[in-house]
């Protein structure tokens, strides 16, 4: 008898073991197509036998528990491969918006105005002097002082924009810190029994992986379960307790620096890559980098136009400068030459037919008055326009080749962690059988112990 109620507890092992399977199977068919989902699998371990005088006979089989499929080097590997795909997307869609700003080297409004000025002056000064063109270079200049006022606007508007975007990604990953540590909660509570909590893992380690798109992440876990979530070298998440960012950040020789305030103390965190060093590099190197030199740009005009233009006489007027203001903001057309075209000084003399000055300013869309070697207005011009689609080409080509890098890497987890339903499909059956033969055992058994009572 106590033979076949052996065989009747190894049957029913086995098909706890299937149905804890099937049970497994079913729950990664559900999670297929769920963001961050780790698939799962039954670990088991036959019982230990029992030793008879003729050797030992099983007792079956046991389920030791229920584990996730992870790689936690590829995942490390991931994240940080997300980090600088973040950064370089950024600062790429910074240069794109830029490029559409300015132009391409072979099509921009500016460029176009500035050569429709200097053409002016040309013209002006060609015999037979026709003075009525006086009007189509104040009309020109006009014309180039909006397109510096444009660009100008444009470049605040992108000021603005990504600056929003920086605070978003400070109130995301905020938040995300905030789900990290409520995660960190959830699980200590839950593996009071030392057993894992699988789900519970899964979306803490998917909001970490959310969490280097935007700022390369370090994870140290610890014993109780929790991890805690290093940025930059500081601690911002340790179990349940969180640090947030501020909206402050600054420029230093190591990197952006963001504000954050622990326990009521103000620290300064260094980012090294991720979304949001890249919106801080957009903002603070590229965007104002062209500010720079378009105002160099502006700035070498006013004075190099103003310095000949100064030098001239008129009928009516003398010394007059032809721009006012010192850079691309505030630009401009000297009131007195708009409202009087005939201010408007060609020569030094002012005697009729001296047009020297007005050729040496046309002049200067090829050459600076610096001096042999000098870079010109246009020149200058052009070098920003040719560093800009430079970069522009640099960034998109490190983009693509990151984007295969995470895709490779995301290939490879896939492989690791990812549900394959034809591979499911086949447990289904696997378990499906194993269940059938250990519930015909049990039927055998059951027809074995009604003979043996019948015979009593």
């Amino acid at each position: 008898m106590s033979g076949l109620n052996s065989i009747m507890d190894t049957s029913l092992s086995a098909m706890f073991a299937a149905q804890a399977g099937l049970a497994t199977t079913s729950n990664n068919i559900a999670n297929a197509n769920t963001p961050g989902y780790s698939r799962q699998t039954v670990m088991v371990a036959a019982r230990r036998p029992e030793i008879m005088p003729y050797g030992s006979i099983g007792r079956g089989v046991e389920i030791q528990g229920i584990r996730r499929m992870q790689d936690q080097f590829l995942l490390h590997n991931l994240r940080a491969q997300n980090a600088r795909l973040s950064s370089y997307t950024a600062t790429d869609s910074t240069l794109f918006e830029i490029e559409n700003i300015l132009g391409s080297v072979d099509n921009d409004h500016l460029g176009d105005s500035l050569t429709n000025f200097f053409n002016s002056w040309a013209a002006l000064a060609q015999p037979p002097i026709d003075t009525s063109l006086k009007q189509d270079v104040i009309t020109s200049g006009i014309s180039l002082v909006n397109d510096f006022h444009a660009i100008d606007q444009s470049l605040n508007d992108l000021d603005a924009s990504i600056e929003k975007d920086i605070e978003n990604e400070i109130t995301n990953l905020n938040s995300l810190l905030d789900q990290v540590a409520d995660m960190n909660k959830q699980i200590m509570a839950s593996e009071t029994n030392g057993q894992p909590a699988n789900d519970l893992r899964d979306q803490r380690d998917y909001i970490i992986t959310e969490i280097s798109k935007i700022a390369e992440v370090s994870v140290i876990e610890r014993d109780d379960g929790s991890k805690d979530i290093v940025l930059a070298g500081r601690t911002m998440v340790a179990r349940d307790s969180v640090s947030h960012f501020q909206s402050t950040y600054t420029a230093t020789d190591s990197g952006y620096e963001l504000t954050i305030v622990t326990n009521g103390r103000r620290q300064q965190v260094a980012l090294s890559t991720g979304k949001l060093q890249g919106l801080l590099e957009s903002r603070d190197i590229q965007v104002n980098d062209v500010r720079e030199r378009l105002d160099a740009v502006a700035k070498q005009l006013i004075d190099e136009v103003n310095e000949l233009h100064s030098q001239g006489r008129t009928p009516i007027s003398s010394g007059q400068t032809f721009f006012t203001g010192d850079g691309m903001g505030n630009i401009d057309i000297n009131p007195a030459l708009v409202a009087n075209p005939d201010m408007v000084a060609m020569g030094r003399s002012g005697a009729d037919g001296d047009a020297e000055l007005a050729q040496a300013i046309a002049d200067l869309a090829s050459a600076g008055l610096a001096g042999p070697g000098s870079r010109s207005i246009t020149d200058n011009y052009r070098s920003l326009l040719t560093d800009i689609a430079s970069k522009r080409a640099g960034f998109e080509m490190m983009v693509s080749n990151q984007q295969n890098v995470v895709a490779s890497l995301e290939s490879r987890m896939a492989s690791v962690t990812g549900v394959s339903l034809d591979e499911e499909g086949a447990n289904m059956v696997r378990y499906q059988n194993s269940y059938n033969a250990a519930a015909k055992v049990i039927s055998t058994v059951q027809e074995m112990l009604d003979t043996l009572m019948n015979m009593v």
